[in-house]
C-alpha cells in the first residue's frame, strides 16, 4: 500500500521541496510556481512593475494602471528533466471599468499520467492535477496609488476516489478543495531625470493565498496554503524615445509557522527563509525586450541567474524565459513560453 500511495503523491512533494525552504508546513505549492516568462526573466521581481495581463498573479493593485483589455497564455513544460509529463499552464485577461480595472487568470498544472499498482495488481491510470481559478480587480485611489484585490479557487486532484478506497479501505474523495483571498498596493510615481527622460520609481506590497487549509483525502492532515506577503521597489532610469531599462528588487516570503520560526530559530533565520529576487529588463524600440535576473534562497538552496528575452509586433508579444540554474536536478532548460495581445490603440 505504501508504494501506491507514494507513487499517487511523490510528484505533489518533489514540487514542494522544489519551490520551498523552511517553509515545509506549506501546502498547495504550485501557487508559487511564477507563471509569466517576463516576470521569471527577470528573478520574479516584478510586484512594483505588474503592468501587464500577469498583474493578476503579481500584484492585482497593478490594474489600476491598466487602462486597456489585454490577455496572455504561457505554456510551460515545467522541470521535464526532473519530473517528465508536468505541464504548467497559464491564461490570464484585463479589462477597464468605468472605475478600475478586473481581470481574471487560470492556472492549471498537469502532472502528466500515473501508473497505479497495489499488489501486483494494475489499479488504471490517471492524470493528477492543480487548478486555480481568480478573480481580480484594481482600481486607483490617487493618479500615483492603486489598490488592489483578488478571489481565488482552488483545487487539488491526486486519484480517483474507487483508487483511494481500494488501497486504505477508507471511503473519501482523492482531491480537495478551498479558497483564497489577496491584497496589494502600488504607488508608481514619474520622475524627471533630464530632457525626453521620465523615468518611475514604485513601490509593492502584497499579501496572497489566504484562506482555509485543504485537505486531500479523508485520512490525509490538511495542507496550509502557501500564504505570503511580497514587497518590492523597481526604478526606471532610463525612459528615452526608443530605449528603456527597467531594475526591480523584491523579498518574498512564505509566512506559514513564521512566529514558531521566529521563536525558535530566531529573525537571521526568517531573513534567510525569505527570497531575495533581482531583475532587469532592457527594451529597445519597444520591439526586443532583453531581461536578466538573479533569484536568491538560502535556506532552500535555490540561487542562480534567470534570464529571457521578447518581441513585440503590432500589439503582438511573445516572451521566453529559463530559470533552471535555480534547480539542481535541472539537466537542461527550464523555458516558458507567452503570448500576449494588448488592445491598446498603436
Amino acid at each position: 500500500m505504501r508504494g501506491l500511495k507514494l507513487c499517487i503523491i511523490c510528484v505533489t512533494y518533489l514540487l514542494g521541496q522544489l519551490i520551498f525552504a523552511s517553509s515545509f508546513d506549506a501546502g498547495a505549492s504550485f501557487l508559487m510556481i511564477q507563471p509569466s516568462p517576463r516576470s521569471t526573466a527577470m528573478a520574479g521581481a516584478f510586484s512594483s512593475i505588474a503592468d501587464d495581463a500577469s498583474a493578476n498573479y503579481y500584484n492585482p493593485a497593478g490594474l489600476g494602471f491598466i487602462k486597456y483589455p489585454s490577455i496572455m497564455f504561457v505554456h510551460t513544460p515545467w522541470l521535464r528533466s526532473a519530473v517528465p509529463g508536468i505541464n504548467h499552464e497559464f491564461l490570464a485577461f484585463t479589462y477597464p471599468l468605468p472605475v478600475g480595472t478586473i481581470g481574471a487568470n487560470i492556472i492549471y498544472l498537469n502532472y502528466g499520467k500515473v501508473y497505479g499498482y497495489y499488489n501486483g495488481q494494475y489499479l488504471g491510470s490517471w492524470s493528477p492535477y492543480d487548478l486555480q481559478v481568480q478573480l481580480s480587480y484594481g482600481s486607483n485611489v490617487t493618479p500615483d496609488l492603486s489598490l488592489g484585490g483578488s478571489v481565488k479557487f482552488i483545487h487539488s486532484f491526486l486519484a480517483p476516489e474507487n483508487i483511494i478506497s481500494d488501497i486504505t479501505g477508507v471511503n473519501g474523495s482523492g482531491s480537495g478543495m478551498t479558497f483564497a483571498v489577496g491584497f496589494g498596493l502600488l504607488y508608481k510615481k514619474a520622475i524627471k531625470l533630464g530632457e525626453g527622460n521620465v523615468g518611475e520609481i514604485g513601490y509593492s506590497l502584497c499579501f496572497d493565498n489566504l484562506g482555509p487549509a485543504m485537505t486531500i483525502t479523508s485520512i490525509s492532515e490538511k495542507q496550509l496554503l502557501p500564504y505570503n506577503v511580497r514587497t518590492g521597489i523597481s526604478f526606471i532610469p532610463l525612459n528615452l524615445k526608443n530605449h528603456r531599462l527597467t531594475m526591480a528588487f523584491e523579498l518574498t516570503k512564505v509566512l506559514v509557522n513564521i512566529m514558531k520560526d521566529y521563536k525558535e530559530n530566531g529573525p537571521k533565520y526568517i531573513f534567510d527563509d525569505t527570497w531575495k529576487q533581482i531583475g532587469l529588463e532592457y527594451v529597445l524600440y519597444d520591439v526586443a525586450f532583453m531581461r536578466l535576473g538573479y533569484f536568491y534562497d538560502k535556506l532552500g538552496m535555490r540561487s542562480g541567474l534567470t534570464y529571457g528575452i521578447g518581441i513585440k509586433v503590432f500589439n503582438f508579444s511573445f516572451d521566453i524565459s529559463d530559470d533552471h540554474s535555480l534547480y539542481e536536478m535541472a539537466s537542461g532548460f527550464n523555458l516558458r513560453f507567452g503570448l500576449s495581445y494588448n488592445f491598446k490603440l498603436q
